[in-house]
């Protein structure tokens, strides 16, 4: 999923909601990890949680929403359901 496409999917949303993913059957929350070529890289984080402002605010709109989970295997991002109040990435 491009930066643009969620961009545009999550107009309207409170921009206060947590992004998490779906890794190994658990939600486990993420943070921004950095844009590496037109991968923006987001990898899993217990302490540091990610809100939908963060993503928004970044500029570069052609980037591929990635999420590195713990074995630094890189997951592309399809999608997002809405979980109690967070977006979680698929």
């Amino acid at each position: 999923m491009l930066l643009a496409d969620f961009k545009l999917s999550t107009a309207g949303m409170p921009v206060d909601r947590l992004l998490a993913a779906r890794v190994d059957g658990d939600v486990v929350p993420l943070r921004l990890v950095g844009v590496d070529g037109d991968q923006l890289i987001l990898g899993t984080d217990v302490d540091r949680q990610v809100s939908l402002s963060d993503v928004i605010a970044l500029e570069d709109n052609n980037l591929n929403l990635v999420v590195r989970d713990e074995a630094q295997q890189l997951h592309p991002v399809f999608g997002y359901r809405v979980v109690a109040e967070q977006l979680v990435l698929g």
